[in-house]
């Protein structure tokens, strides 16, 4: 069973990573910032329509992604 898990893991890691860089493509392309931003990434608009186009959102979006991988990095990670 944890091999199925593992593949799963690494199957949704490839996704993140080639969605990841399709956008960071189109970014370079289009120079929009809001395509990059990890509120749009994620579809937060879903639930809280505008909110990617917020002011707010473009300064919140970087810490809020710094602040999860610190979470991760430290609970998490293993040393």
């Amino acid at each position: 069973m944890k091999r199925y898990i593992d593949a799963l893991k690494r199957f949704i890691l490839f996704s993140a990573i080639t969605h990841i860089i399709l956008l960071i493509i189109k970014f370079i392309a289009t120079r929009n910032l809001n395509i990059i931003n990890y509120f749009n990434i994620l579809d937060i608009d879903l639930f809280i329509p505008g909110v990617v186009q917020s002011q707010m959102s473009q300064v919140l979006s970087p810490i809020v992604m710094v602040g999860i991988y610190l979470v991760i990095l430290k609970y998490f990670a293993k040393p």
